[in-house]
């Protein structure tokens, strides 16, 4: 297993999208939306993100709970996919500018909690934030440049956020987010294999829709951490056979995504089946409409794959609304574009 003091770590980003779903039917290689499109989801993104954090400054707990309880109650899904509960937690944890700010934010989630003792949401939306703020004290790099204060702030923050969720685990209405939490702690506290996978068993049993889960625990799978060769991908593939049919393909896209696009281009892309992560996007877009962020990720993918022709074709979708969380930096982007084109650099 990977020591935390031993391993450098990237600050998980949420993607913000509040559209509704669009059941149009699209190809794997399908367009993005329009710029129109775009323009106005960027606004209504925006505007959605301020009225979380006003919500939360204001103390409007019941506004707060009424959403959380709609997206819980309906499952609601935006474009791509994203659940919109999902997508809420990642609001309430807006990054905040100073220590002062973190303070703050944490002491209105506490209210929250106070007020609404027998309500999971908060004590997710606490922990979540707690979490993060362990990781601005120990920042982003090497192990070997983090102060001792630093590791300190780090270990008592990640504690505070784990006794946040274990106090709520027999609270009467769980959440699945409430366990995708639980197994990000487990990651920063170095649990063992049985531990990561009992969290991840049981949050899959309470919603075996919540795909994260799965993206997360092959994650774990990954030889960086506690997993052996291959044992990520052979744990996609036997949750996607156990799925089956389209549901089964789509969750096997959503796995790859993680393990091809966020492994440092590092990850031994032939331990998957390429094909089987095309028709997974494919019925992915075809039941929740085509994003850019799909494209991108596809185009990545693509390129790993060494696939010119699916790849150039994405790429044509794309133009220059690259995705930084897929490829870091528009030189990176441009030196695949331009492979696919036959520019072999």
């Amino acid at each position: 297993m990977l020591n935390l003091r031993s391993a450098r770590f990237l600050l998980p980003l949420a993607a913000i999208l509040l559209l509704q779903p669009s059941r149009a039917r699209a190809q794997a290689a399908a367009p993005p939306a329009s710029d129109a499109d775009e323009q106005a989801f960027n606004k209504q993104e925006k505007r959605w993100i301020k009225e979380v954090e006003a919500d939360l400054i204001e103390e409007k707990f019941d506004d707060l709970e009424r959403m959380a309880d709609e997206y819980r109650r309906d499952r609601t899904r935006l474009p791509g996919g994203e659940w919109k509960l999902r997508v809420f937690y990642g609001a309430l944890d807006a990054p905040q500018l100073t220590d002062q700010d973190s303070v703050d934010h944490i002491a209105h989630l506490e209210h929250w909690m106070l007020k609404r003792p027998e309500s999971i949401t908060p004590r997710i939306a606490l922990s979540t934030s707690l979490h993060r703020w362990a990781w601005v004290a120990r920042g982003n790099g090497m192990a070997n440049t983090v102060t001792a204060e630093g590791w300190e702030l780090f270990n008592k923050r990640i504690a505070e956020s784990q006794m946040v969720l274990t106090n709520s685990a027999n609270l009467h209405a769980m959440c699945p987010q409430w366990y995708s939490e639980m197994m990000t702690v487990g990651l920063a506290q170095s649990w063992d294999e049985a531990r990561i996978r009992d969290t991840f068993e049981r949050g899959i049993q309470l919603e075996p829709d919540y795909y994260y889960l799965y993206k997360q625990y092959a994650n774990y799978l990954l030889p960086k951490w506690d997993g052996k060769p291959g044992e990520a991908a052979a744990f996609a593939k036997r949750s996607a056979d156990k799925r089956g049919g389209d549901a089964g393909d789509m969750l096997y896209f959503q796995i790859a995504s993680t393990l091809i696009s966020r492994s440092n281009g590092k990850f031994p892309v032939e331990q998957m089946d390429w094909k089987r992560i095309q028709r997974g996007a494919e019925v992915l877009q075809t039941q929740f409409g085509a994003t850019r962020k799909t494209a991108n990720v596809l185009a990545y993918m693509a390129y790993k794959y060494k696939d010119a022709s699916t790849a150039r074709k994405l790429f044509a979708s794309i133009g220059d609304d690259w995705a930084r969380g897929v490829w870091r930096d528009k030189q990176y982007y441009d030196r695949a574009r331009d492979w696919s084109n036959g520019h072999n650099f």
